[in-house]
C-alpha cells in the first residue's frame, strides 16, 4: 500500500507500508484513510517527525531504536525514510536524518518513504521551527 503524504496542498512525498511484513497494521491504516493531522517534531527523539493518528494496534515487525542506533553507528547505513508506528501514544513518525537516540522502546517498523525522501531534511527543519503544519494522508491511487 502507498500513501501520499501532502503537506500545505503539496504532494511531497509517498510511504510505502509493507502489507506483508504488518498486515494487522495496513489494514487498521487503510480504514483510517484519508485522515488529516498535524506534523509534528520529535523535539529529544532524533530527526524524527510525528503525526498523531487515531489508529488502534498491536506492535507488529518490533524493534528498539536503540539498538537500530548501534547498528546505524556501527554499519554506517542510511536511515531516513524510515516509517514507524508507536502504538501507545497512537503516532506515525518518520526518521528524516540518521540521527537516533538510543532509546528503550519498543515501535513497529511499518514502511519507507520511497519518494520524496531528498525533501525530508527540509519538512524536518520547518517541523522544528514551525510544528503544528496540517498534513492529509491518502491513499495513492493505483496507475491504470
Amino acid at each position: 500500500m502507498r500513501i501520499k503524504f501532502n503537506l500545505g496542498g503539496e504532494d511531497v512525498a509517498v510511504i510505502e507500508i509493507w502489507e506483508d511484513k504488518v498486515p494487522q497494521l495496513a489494514k487498521k491504516i487503510a480504514d483510517a484513510l484519508p485522515f488529516a493531522t498535524y506534523l509534528q517534531h520529535g523535539k529529544l527523539t532524533g530527526d524524527l517527525l510525528l503525526m498523531q493518528t487515531k489508529i488502534l494496534a498491536d506492535w507488529e515487525n518490533i524493534f528498539y531504536p536503540e539498538d537500530l542506533a548501534a547498528e546505524v553507528a556501527a554499519k554506517g547505513t542510511e536511515i531516513r525514510g524510515a516509517v514507524s508506528y508507536y502504538g501507545p501514544r497512537q503516532q506515525i513518525s518518520i526518521m528524516y536524518g540518521n540521527d537516533i537516540p538510543p532509546e528503550p522502546l519498543p515501535v513497529s517498523a511499518i514502511g519507507w518513504v520511497v519518494e520524496g525522501a531528498e525533501k525530508l531534511d527540509a519538512i524536518g527543519t520547518q517541523a522544528w521551527l514551525e510544528p503544528g503544519t496540517r498534513i492529509w494522508l491518502s491513499l495513492e491511487e493505483a496507475s491504470a
